[in-house]
């Protein structure tokens, strides 16, 4: 189970990286623009 689990990791750990990257910026640009909305308004 885990050695399965753990080949399908090493299969798509860049996939998974570039996903993590871009969750990541989309969730820093969503506290950005809370940051922003709430000192202008």
């Amino acid at each position: 189970m885990f050695r399965k689990l753990r080949e399908l990791y090493q299969e798509y750990k860049p996939y998974v990286r570039v996903d993590l990257i871009m969750y990541g910026v989309l969730i820093l640009a969503i506290i950005v623009y809370f940051i922003v909305s709430a000192i202008i308004g």
